[in-house]
């Protein structure tokens, strides 16, 4: 009975040492619209939008903001870039988040106060396209920061093309 103690208790420790190993390499690490906080937060950053439309064309484009570690995130700013070949029809978003605008810019800023664990928040542009002579729009950015995330921020981009 002793025996299968104490291999039980080396077995733990060996994981926990693992687990620390990896959280300590990944840390600070930004991959593919998630990076991790220094209070081992994970913040989800991700862009939903169609691959391509036509000219005068209307669809939806979803900014995603997650929490997907054990504790919420709190206190996030987001910055929308919104290229003008994508006129803003119509914007929604989510309780809890603030958003200002100023008239004539591109530019959307929004306050989320708290994310819980495996909570999303969505914020969606009802969008037309006007590419006039362009074959593509613009980046689309979405740049979010969190005063406990390294590196500074997360951003994420997207480009629609014109469909032929």
């Amino acid at each position: 009975m002793k025996s299968k103690r104490i291999l039980t208790t080396a077995a733990l420790a060996l994981m926990s040492v693992m687990m620390s190993v990896i959280l300590i390499a990944t840390a600070g690490c930004k991959m593919s619209g998630m990076a991790v906080t220094s209070r081992g937060q994970l913040l989800k950053l991700n862009i939903n939008h169609p691959k391509d439309l036509p000219e005068r064309g209307e669809d939806n484009i979803d900014i995603v903001v997650g929490s997907r570690g054990v504790n919420g995130v709190r206190d996030i700013l987001l910055d929308v870039e919104i290229p003008p070949q994508l006129i803003v029809e119509d914007e929604t978003h989510e309780r809890g988040v603030t958003m200002t605008h100023d008239p004539g810019s591109n530019v959307y800023h929004y306050t989320l106060g708290n994310l819980q664990p495996a909570e999303d928040s969505t914020i969606r542009y009802k969008v037309r396209t006007s590419f006039g002579t362009m074959a593509e729009s613009d980046t689309v950015k979405a740049t979010a920061w969190q005063r406990d995330l390294p590196g500074d921020k997360l951003v994420e981009t997207a480009v629609i093309k014109l469909r032929p």
